[in-house]
């Protein structure tokens, strides 16, 4: 029995969902069914494809930033440069109502426009700002929904690995990618930021004010700490923006600085720090390029079957208005984000909906900051969530209960970011166009 094309390819899905229920890497995933569904369409000669699809998709260009920005931010890690950005934060925000929760958002932001890995970031802050509230009677889905949520900004603000993954896909550039990506990431931290003031000033049992006082010398003095981070980031972005270095370029450029801002200023470059260093940026760096690989893999498995094209046809053919199509791809992309972790679906998805996308009129370097947002909540939604997970295993003596519970207040947040830029479309265009 001969089977069609698009029976293949629901069976493929469904063998992915499978696999990825019963906790299969996601890469093996992702690779079984995507060469499966090619041996199902092409017979043995498509296997032909899979070395092909992954050398290809690995010698993007773009991808060599991505090992680079990991290095630079597990350099940064180590310095105990996480401790300084909270306490920083918190003297400048200790008289605000749930003022160590708005010091933990402030310090993720800060932290992810160094490092552009979530995980890194709430493994950094958590372990500092999440036992400090606790102990201050803070409670604990308050405390850790405001890290687990604000880690989450490194995927959008620069240096965004996301960005340059959808780069490495649709060809757009980087460096535009990463400028859109700069408003709508500060105006989610300061929405993530309003919240815990409103929360905190409405209900003070979930955050206590502890009546603690700074000097404005010592609110100085705690910038002074972060000075370094300060100028790594302006460098970096700077270098960038300027035209002196690509992306890619301003990334080695920033991993040399974070080698020299963590052994000359911090005294932190020793035998053990480098080992763990090179030890934490391959394992994440081979994780994310397997991943890339096999996503590539299952990808041309659906552009053999023509996917792209047929959803194109089917969606420039429906008589509805294009913004109800892109709200309709928003929501199945969070339901998505559910059961497959934002890296590998944004892999998959990309190379499907950005042909769809221009056809109906949008601008895909739009798209793909919205994208990004949307997959935000990939990493902080149940059961596939990774921050959750990762603020459980820097806290063990946190509830995931509370931790789910904690993070609700943040989906609604990034939802309403989405409608935004939906209906402002200058939220992540402007800035490309004024700065490339």
């Amino acid at each position: 029995m001969i089977l069609s094309h698009g029976l293949i390819v629901v069976l493929a899905v469904v063998l992915l969902l499978v696999l990825i229920a019963v906790r299969t890497p996601i890469f093996i995933a992702l690779s079984v069914s995507g060469i499966g569904g090619l041996l199902c369409l092409s017979g043995f000669g498509g296997l032909k494809l899979v070395p092909l699809a992954m050398g290809a998709q690995l010698q993007e260009y773009a991808l060599v930033a991505a090992p680079l920005y990991i290095l630079l931010g597990e350099a940064l890690a180590v310095t105990g440069l996480g401790r300084d950005l909270f306490g920083a934060a918190h003297r400048w925000f200790t008289r605000v109502p749930g003022g160590l929760g708005a010091s933990a958002i402030a310090s993720s932001t800060l932290f992810g426009a160094m490092s552009g890995v979530s995980i890194s970031s709430v493994a950094l802050i958590g372990r500092m700002a999440v036992p400090e509230m606790l102990s201050r009677g803070y409670k604990p889905g308050f405390a850790a929904g405001s890290v687990a949520a604000s880690g989450a900004l490194a995927m959008l603000i620069p240096p965004s690995l996301m960005f340059i993954l959808y780069a490495s896909v649709t060809g757009e550039s980087v460096a535009a990618l990463f400028a859109g990506g700069i408003v709508p990431g500060l105006l989610l931290a300061a929405l993530m930021i309003g919240y815990v003031v409103v929360r905190a000033k409405l209900n003070p049992d979930s955050a206590p004010r502890d009546g603690e006082r700074f000097s404005w010398r010592e609110r100085w003095a705690a910038i002074g700490k972060i000075t370094p981070a300060l100028v790594l980031i302006a460098l970096v972005l700077g270098s960038i923006y300027t035209g002196f270095a690509t992306p890619t370029e301003a990334a080695a450029i920033g991993a040399l600085l974070a080698f020299a801002m963590t052994g000359l200023v911090y005294r932190k470059l020793g035998w053990q720090n480098l080992k763990l260093i090179f030890a934490s940026t391959a394992t994440v760096s081979a994780a994310m390029l397997a991943i890339v690989g096999s996503a590539f893999v299952f990808t041309q498995m659906l552009v053999v079957a023509r996917v792209p094209e047929a959803l194109t046809d089917f969606v420039v053919g429906l008589d509805v208005h294009p913004y109800v199509v892109l709200i309709g791809i928003m929501l199945v992309l969070i339901l998505l984000g559910c059961l497959v972790d934002a890296a590998s679906l944004l892999l998959v998805v990309t190379p499907i909906l950005v042909p769809a996308i221009e056809e109906l009129g949008f601008d895909p370097l739009w798209f793909g900051v919205l994208l990004v947002v949307n997959l935000e909540l990939a990493v902080i939604t149940p059961p596939v969530g990774l921050n959750l997970y990762t603020m459980k295993s820097v806290v063990p003596e946190l509830d995931l209960g509370d931790i789910f519970r904690g993070i609700a207040p943040y989906l609604a947040i990034e939802f309403a970011l989405i409608l935004l830029m939906i209906a402002v479309p200058g939220t992540a265009t402007y800035l490309p166009s004024v700065i490339t």
